[in-house]
């Protein structure tokens, strides 16, 4: 009883100190805000990015890569926030945290309030190639299975968005998402916030890719890429390549959606299939 009374407690604090802070009571200028996000996507590289965020002189990043304070951590304070990042430095801070690309309008709006300058990366992957990448990576934790020996309506089931072997509920139309979690961030936030990459880039192009992220963030590109492990494989898989039935179906299911990410937002032609 006590425990649950100190918690609606601690969220009553929280919810009036945000609100001194986003009415002007408060200064923001006394907290460690970021200065960029990273708002996602998962299995897209963000786990190589924040490696190679990190190994540049001029940027703070926590060591916990995913703060989770917007979506799962938001009943707790703004000065809980702040104390995650150095206080003492006088380098640019972010953090990255790939759920963020799911958050509502609301609390989309909240971010553009605290902090109206944050600049944001995303890093978006071919949905056909990303649904594959979470199929493959879910049922690998079967117990005593293959993935080739795998039931195919497991596949399917995950490609649809229902519920996992594990009973978790894996979310699916990841092209849709994509197009609909971009309208909602650029909705409150200036285009020219938004820095969207590839991963395709990653694999082809990594340091071309690192310093366009360097230059939205405000930081120099002219850096010792000794130090970086720009070079390492982002989100490695057990070598179990596509059967042409999944990607026909994926395809199918997709198509539209990789069409406007395409002409909208300047994904990669390749990602277009053959059919109209």
């Amino acid at each position: 009883m006590f425990r649950r009374l100190g918690l609606r407690l601690w969220n009553t604090y929280s919810r009036c100190e945000k609100s001194l802070y986003t009415n002007g009571t408060w200064s923001v200028k006394r907290l460690c805000l970021p200065d960029f996000l990273g708002i996602g996507l998962p299995q897209s590289g963000t786990t190589w990015l924040y490696e190679n965020l990190r190994c540049h002189p001029h940027l703070n990043l926590p060591s916990t890569k995913e703060l989770h304070y917007f979506d799962r951590q938001f009943h707790r304070s703004l000065r809980f926030y702040s104390s995650q990042f150095d206080l003492c430095s006088d380098r640019i801070h972010g953090e990255i945290t790939p759920g963020y690309s799911r958050l509502i309008p609301e609390r989309i709006q909240f971010i553009r309030k605290i902090i109206p300058n944050v600049r944001l990366i995303l890093l978006v992957r071919n949905p056909i190639q990303q649904q594959w990448s979470t199929a493959r990576r879910i049922l690998s934790r079967i117990p005593n299975k293959q993935l080739h020996d795998i039931d195919e309506a497991q596949f399917y089931a995950i490609f649809r968005g229902q519920v996992g072997p594990e009973g978790d509920y894996i979310r699916g139309h990841h092209a849709k998402q994509v197009v609909n979690l971009l309208d909602n961030w650029l909705s409150i936030f200036p285009r020219e916030q938004l820095y969207i990459g590839y991963f395709d880039d990653i694999v082809k192009s990594p340091k071309t890719l690192l310093r366009e992220i360097f230059s939205h963030i405000g930081v120099s590109g002219d850096v010792d890429w000794n130090a970086f492990p720009y070079g390492e494989a982002a989100n490695k898989n057990p070598d179990f390549p596509l059967p042409e039935s999944f990607r026909e179906f994926l395809e199918d299911m997709h198509r539209n959606d990789i069409n406007i990410l395409c002409e909208r937002f300047g994904a990669p032609t390749q990602w277009r299939t053959n059919k109209s």
